[in-house]
């Protein structure tokens, strides 16, 4: 007998579907929860995930209902000699079209081809419960708690004849996904996103005691341009500890977050409001990404997570003088090679000296109208020297009328 869910559909917030879930899934279903979720700037579009239970135990996941190819295809991400020419061959030689057919509409077939896989020594049953409860986890990472949505339960009896061999209690999964979400919230720091690329410090990979080999390996992990998505694939390993192995490598400076964006992102450090706005609708006119920070400790803090393309550095200011604020961050090994560019009113050779001994450009701050046209300049040059946009676009023509009289109209920084 199969029971039917003691709630067959309800609608859900962010953070609600656990609860509602567990709540719902009362008796001993079999069958698919299917959970519409509202497509982002398309209002009249959804997409489908799909939990399948066979009595109240979960047995697979994805963005349709179980079927042989979904589950190759689950099989191939988690276990990689699946993925060589010769398994590929044999899996193929399973798939003629008469077998496909019957696979397709026969319930026990799908099995059949399960044990056929572990005869023929492609697979363990153990490596096929492994990489569907890690597909059931990545799932749940995804779509369990940041959308709000519709369930409806699907009763579907022959999912407890497909796949008995992994059979996972709903309770569990959804207690070991809460913890999974309260690691990706403190990876989410250093680890914005699994569409995030890297590059190597070479420095600090220098300076490391690592073998030949080891270095090779991390070299080849973070070339052309590899997401943490596609190196979790390459390695078949689950997603989020692909991320605390590169939260501890950005940790120690091996290696640094490459922006998503192909826009630079620059940042500006001083206590006046009148530059910072000024600086920030600039360089925005340019074409860049602009995070102002009225205080050292604030910028400091978004620098560990972000990939700035260039840091601005008023040396003058209240908590904390620029140079002191320079020695820190360099003494951050992911930030050692930013270029940073000193803020100052004062021409006086002593500043001078300092900033370039401290590996830093230097910056005088307009004092009158007259000023401001050679200020723009030196400061775009300085932008087109030091910071490279991945695509070329985004640049508006240097004789930005508007930019350059907002300068004017506040262009009294040398007393600040």
């Amino acid at each position: 007998m199969i029971l039917l869910a003691s709630h067959s559909s309800f609608a859900f917030q962010a953070q609600e579907l656990p609860q509602k879930l567990s709540q719902a899934s009362l008796g001993m279903l079999t069958g698919y929860w299917q959970c519409e979720f509202p497509v982002s700037h398309s209002p009249n579009r959804t997409h489908s995930w799909y939990l399948a239970l066979s009595r109240k135990r979960i047995i697979f996941s994805g963005t349709q209902p179980l079927a042989k190819q979904a589950l190759l295809e689950v099989f191939q991400r988690y276990v990689p000699r699946l993925r060589s020419d010769d398994a590929k061959r044999i899996i193929s030689n399973l798939q003629q079209p008469s077998i496909l057919e019957q696979q397709e509409t026969h319930p026990f077939l799908l099995l059949n081809l399960l044990n056929e896989l572990h005869r023929l020594h492609l697979i363990t049953y153990q490596e096929m419960e492994q990489a569907l409860r890690l597909k059931i986890l990545s799932d749940f990472d995804k779509y369990l708690f940041d959308h709000p949505g519709q369930a409806e339960f699907l009763p579907s009896p022959q999912l407890r004849m497909q796949i008995p061999m992994a059979r996972f209690e709903i309770e569990n999964l959804l207690s070991e996904a809460i913890k999974r979400q309260a690691c990706w919230k403190k990876l989410k720091e250093q680890i914005p996103s699994m569409d995030s690329s890297f590059v190597l410090t070479m420095k600090a990979v220098e300076s490391q005691d690592l073998t030949v080999e080891q270095k090779q390996r991390l070299e080849f992990l973070v070339s052309s341009g590899k997401t943490l998505s596609d190196i979790a694939f390459a390695l078949a390993q689950d997603e989020l500890e692909i991320a605390k192995v590169f939260a501890k490598l950005i940790s120690n400076g091996l290696v640094k977050l490459q922006a998503l964006s192909a826009v630079p992102e620059i940042f500006v450090i001083d206590d006046s409001p009148i530059l910072l706005k000024q600086l920030e609708s600039l360089m925005t006119g340019w074409g860049y990404v602009v995070r102002t920070f009225g205080h050292p400790a604030g910028a400091m803090q978004r620098m560990f997570s972000s990939n700035p393309a260039a840091i601005f550095i008023d040396i003058n200011m209240p908590s904390i003088s620029g140079f002191d604020l320079v020695k820190q961050i360099r003494r951050r090994p992911e930030l050692a090679s930013v270029p940073l560019i000193m803020l100052t009113a004062e021409k006086t050779l002593s500043n001078n000296w300092r900033a370039r001994w401290s590996g830093c450009h230097f910056l005088t701050k307009p004092l009158t109208v007259n000023e401001v046209p050679s200020f723009q300049l030196e400061l775009r040059k300085l932008l087109l020297e030091l910071v490279k946009f991945q695509k070329q676009n985004q640049f508006v023509s240097s004789s930005n009328d508007s930019s350059k009289d907002s300068f004017e109209e506040s262009c009294c920084w040398g007393t600040v």
